[in-house]
């Protein structure tokens, strides 16, 4: 059985500090289980190259990305880490606890101007090496004080309403604690097992 368990949402919504703390839960639960990121930051990999890049294009010596090649870079990353990463643990059992997913590039590749075909040809040849895997659950987190634009919001909503139906989506209004949301993430992840 797969165990996919991935967080999504807009920036500042507290994805990242909740999937760490459920990650601490679970291995506490003696549950292998990892955490990964999109594109990753781990030393060494093309997603932290590309991470750099995006955020500190001047280091590389390059003035400005396009945004279509900016989203293209992040789904190389994307597979770099499916293939490498996520897909052989999967295969082993793990527990993998990913933030973020194919929705970021969708969400914010439109709020940068990507043209909405553009976006969904990159993102098929993701969800091409993802071999048919879908997540168990996906956590959409939001956050009624989101810094996030009305277009990155509303495409994600949009990507609530279509995705729905082709897999297990929980919607999480973070207006709490971490730890009482970690705990409701990890009480939703280990009734699949």
């Amino acid at each position: 059985m797969t165990r996919l368990f991935v967080f999504e949402g807009p920036d500042g919504v507290g994805k990242t500090t909740t999937v760490t703390a459920v990650e601490k839960r679970l291995r506490a639960m003696g549950r292998a289980s990892v955490c990964l990121s999109f594109p990753g930051n781990e030393p060494g990999t093309l997603g932290a190259h590309i991470y750099k890049l995006h955020h500190q294009p001047a280091q590389y010596d390059v003035a400005k990305l396009s945004p279509l090649s900016l989203q293209i870079l992040h789904v190389a990353a994307h597979v770099d880490n499916i293939e490498r990463k996520i897909l052989p643990l999967l295969r082993e059992g793990t527990i993998v606890l990913l933030d973020r997913y194919w929705w970021s590039t969708l969400a914010y590749g439109v709020a940068a101007g990507v043209q909405l075909s553009q976006l969904k040809t990159i993102i098929a040849l993701e969800k091409h090496v993802w071999s048919g895997v879908t997540p168990t659950h996906l956590f959409l987190f939001s956050r009624s004080q989101s810094l996030a634009s009305q277009l990155i919001i509303d495409t994600y909503d949009d990507l609530y309403r279509q995705e729905s139906n082709n897999y297990s989506v929980v919607k999480i209004e973070n207006e709490d604690t971490i730890e009482s949301l970690a705990e409701e993430v990890t009480r939703s992840i280990v009734a699949t097992f």
